[in-house]
């Protein structure tokens, strides 16, 4: 996982939460789930390409997801080849054993390696688990890190919640704590794997590269489509910005707007124009530059309307 670090800059995861096979049920609407439960349109997602199943017709979102459950449904999103892998040798895991060659393929891939020797694929996953299960399984980087107040930027933690911050995976609770140790339920787990699979799941004005120009000046302009996901209108403050091309950093910027220029609807999007002087360039760019494969990361804040 790279790792990208901005302090106080302005310039500066099938078993498909499955349970044994004989006891799930078919992937589809679950009768525990009904259209005003906060994650129904994730788990129907999720359901909806066989990620996840449920038993006897239930999904039941408020239990726990078992680290095993999670293995399987990340190799299934994943796509991962199961057949011959090594032999990861975990002491309470054998070759024959439910769910054994999801945890060997997940090993060999890096992304859930266990602890002292043991899988543990009955012990419950926990938020802090989660969060570096994600992050390793699709590689993601971040920005400008997070700022909870029970993950400390010293923590082995931070660097995987921080990622899941930046990409709008997770906003953490509103007593500003992401407890990482906390159990992780069946519902959020599909709440955070739809986000990563699917961005008109995150909750956030995304913005999102459409073109660049270079100006006479030297500056980079971007055309960036601003999205908001939300189910309510919202109008955009300000937002700072860190621009990178196949993850080596390019400029970043603090754009602040006036009242009623960035107002958008519910799932509306706007184009906007994005000035980066080159002061704000992280190295010297020459006009000539391609800049392949943008990404934009933004720390964006916003007034419900």
């Amino acid at each position: 996982m790279k790792r990208l670090f901005l302090r106080a800059l302005l310039f500066c995861l099938a078993v498909a939460f499955v349970l044994p096979a004989n006891l799930t049920s078919a992937a589809g609407s679950f009768s525990d789930v009904n259209s005003s439960y906060w994650a129904y349109n994730e788990i129907n997602y999720l359901a909806s390409k066989k990620i996840i199943n449920g038993k006897n017709g239930k999904f039941l979102p408020e239990d726990s997801i078992k680290r095993m459950q999670a293995a399987e449904m990340l190799v299934k999103a994943l796509g991962l080849d199961t057949k011959n892998r090594p032999n990861p040798n975990f002491k309470d895991l054998k070759p024959g054993d439910y769910g054994y060659e999801y945890a060997a393929t997940l090993a060999d891939e890096g992304i859930m390696t266990g602890s002292n020797g043991y899988f543990k694929p009955w012990d419950t996953l926990t938020r802090g688990q989660m969060a570096k299960i994600l992050a390793e399984a699709y590689h993601l980087d971040y920005a400008f890190g997070s700022e909870f107040d029970d993950v400390d930027v010293e923590s082995w933690l931070y660097d995987y919640v921080s990622c899941l911050v930046d990409n709008n995976i997770t906003t953490g609770y509103s007593d500003n704590t992401y407890r990482p140790n906390a159990p992780l339920k069946r519902s959020q787990f599909s709440a955070f794997m739809a986000r990563v699979l699917d961005d008109s799941f995150k909750q956030a004005v995304l913005l999102k590269a459409v073109s660049y120009h270079f100006e006479e000046d030297g500056s980079l302009t971007l055309t960036v489509e601003a999205k908001n996901n939300f189910s309510y209108p919202v109008e955009v403050n300000d937002s700072l910005v860190l621009v990178t091309s196949n993850g080596e950093w390019i400029a970043s910027g603090l754009f602040e707007f006036e009242s009623n220029e960035v107002y958008l609807n519910a799932k509306q999007s706007k184009q906007l124009e994005l000035n980066f002087p080159s002061a704000n360039f992280y190295d010297t760019l020459d006009p000539a530059t391609n800049l392949t494969n943008i990404t934009l990361y933004a720390q964006t804040t916003i007034t419900k309307k």
